[in-house]
Order: structure tokens, then C-alpha cells, then sequence
């Protein structure tokens, strides 16, 4: 196996070659900003090698199903499960979201996703590829509308995606019953737009939208002193220098 398919942490390792969605600044952030106090069930839809879920394992007790519709990648997540501390939290499962939420009564405290989230660019040649960055396998209605079947009555539903569709899952978000209650902008380097938001929705109405702002990189390209902070549970201290 080629080295450079395994991202190291420091408590654990993944393999990423197989999978349709590689390990990335996304899903790091995603998993390590998203609050997870109180958690007994957390559902990990499209886990790809399943870093999201590893991630959330390190920081609960919490029992975390993670769901993909493509073969190789749960494959690839399982494998990732097995060889870590964790392993006992943590269960793959190869399905859709909607056949998922069809065959289950499980009610879930959290629901986390790095979706498809590119509605109308150009479509890759590859499949693989397709189902994980376009909102062909799973549109931001189907996520949203599952999402509020499969949570608790305080359950929360976190998400990733471009600042461009923000908008059109916070209209699915809403149009479902749920309620914006924390929103992280993500900036890739001090003095750039913002390029990607994370939206917390909740199953119970918010008094008070909690915002907060991230910047990944200075102007001199080394990573910042918040996202050092944000991931030092995470990436080895090497991964700074």
C-alpha cells in the first residue's frame, strides 16, 4: 500500500485510497468544531473512509453509525474501524440515507454530514466521483427531510458545504421543521472570502443563532493559531511546522 494513502493522527490512523471522498481540511473541521456533549447516537452520512465518525469517537462515548452508498468506501471505513481504539463505537453500514431511514426505528441525537453539495457545475466522468461531490445520490431536500426522521426531539443535524449553496439547505432545513441554531464561516486564508459554512440545525427552536468565524491559514500560509487550537486534539504537532 502506497504510504501517502494513510493519514496519520495522533491517536489513530486512516486509509483513504479507496474511498470517494479522500480525508481534508473539510472534514477535519467539521469534526472537530461540531459539539457533541450529551450525545448517545450520532448517524455519520456519506463517511467515505469514515474519518468524520473516527473523529467524533476520540471525542464521546457515543454509539456512531456511519452509512456511504458506495461499496468500497464502507469497506475501506470498516477496516478504519477496526484498527483503532474506538472500535467497539463505531459501526459502517453499506446504504443510502433514504433506505436507511426506511429500515430503522433508531432516533439519533446528532446527525453529521459532508454532503454532495455541487448542484449545478458540470458532472465528472467518474461515477464514483459523482455520487460523492454532486447532489445526484442525495439532494439537499432528501438529506434535510430524513435528517428530521431519524432525530430525537433535541436532536441536531451538522453540515459542510460552499458558501454558494448555503442558502439552499437552509431553505430545506426550515421547510422541514428545523431550526438554524450555530453557523461557522470558514475562511481559507486570512484576507480571502469565505469558502465554505458549517450549519447546525436543531429539532427544537433556538433562542439565539450562535456564530462564529474560522480562519485556516495567515496571510504567510502557515496555519493559524485557531485552527491549530481547533485540531490540536488531532493532527500531530509535526503537521504545524
Amino acid at each position: 500500500m502506497n504510504p501517502h494513502s494513510i493519514f496519520r493522527f495522533k491517536q489513530f490512523s486512516v486509509s483513504h485510497h479507496r474511498s470517494t471522498m479522500k480525508v481534508g481540511t473539510d472534514a477535519v473541521i467539521l469534526g472537530a468544531w461540531t459539539p457533541v456533549d450529551n450525545c448517545r447516537r450520532i448517524l455519520d452520512v456519506g463517511t467515505g473512509c469514515g474519518i468524520i465518525a473516527l473523529m467524533l469517537a476520540q471525542r464521546s462515548d457515543a454509539e456512531i453509525t456511519a452509512i456511504d452508498i458506495d461499496e468500497e468506501s464502507i469497506e475501506e471505513a470498516m477496516d478504519n474501524f477496526r484498527n483503532n481504539h474506538w472500535n467497539t463505537q463505531l459501526n459502517a453500514v453499506h446504504t443510502s440515507l433514504r433506505h436507511y431511514c426506511e429500515s430503522v426505528q433508531t432516533k439519533f441525537d446528532l446527525v453529521i454530514s459532508n454532503p454532495p453539495f455541487f448542484q449545478n457545475s458540470l458532472l465528472p466522468n467518474s461515477h464514483k466521483s459523482k455520487l460523492a461531490r454532486h447532489t445526484v445520490s442525495l439532494t439537499f431536500d432528501e438529506l434535510a427531510r430524513d435528517s428530521c426522521r431519524l432525530l430525537g426531539d433535541h436532536g441536531r443535524l451538522v453540515i459542510i458545504l460552499p458558501i454558494a449553496e448555503k442558502d439552499n439547505y437552509l431553505f430545506s432545513g426550515l421547510r422541514y421543521g428545523m431550526y438554524l441554531s450555530g453557523k461557522l464561516e470558514v475562511f481559507p486564508r486570512t484576507g480571502k472570502p469565505a469558502k465554505r459554512k458549517i450549519l447546525e440545525f436543531t429539532m427544537d427552536k433556538a433562542a439565539l443563532v450562535k456564530s462564529h468565524a474560522l480562519t485556516v491559514r495567515n496571510a504567510d500560509g502557515f496555519y493559524s493559531d485557531e485552527y491549530k487550537k481547533m485540531t490540536k486534539a488531532f493532527h500531530p504537532d509535526i503537521y504545524f511546522k
